[in-house]
């Protein structure tokens, strides 16, 4: 087990070395830093959906605005 998981540490050693190595990886690379950073952007600015949220005031502002659209239909098919 234990020669099995070394030389799986070691394939993935000489892949990631050569991945380094060359200009498209390191340019993945930064792009896949540039995506983790904002993600962890756009977590800190909308919340983790909390009731105090962006994602809730923003989903309680639509239900307003569709219950008062509700209300003046019914008080129009009323009149």
């Amino acid at each position: 087990m234990f020669k099995f998981s070394n030389m799986m540490f070691i394939k993935a050693y000489i892949f990631f070395q050569g991945f380094i190595s060359e200009k498209k990886g390191v340019t993945a690379i930064e792009y896949a830093l540039i995506a983790v950073a904002i993600s962890a952007m756009l977590f800190v600015v909308l919340g983790s959906g909390g009731e105090d949220g962006i994602i809730n005031k923003i989903k309680a502002s639509f239900k307003a605005i569709t219950d008062g659209l509700g209300a003046t239909q019914q008080q129009a098919g009323t009149k």
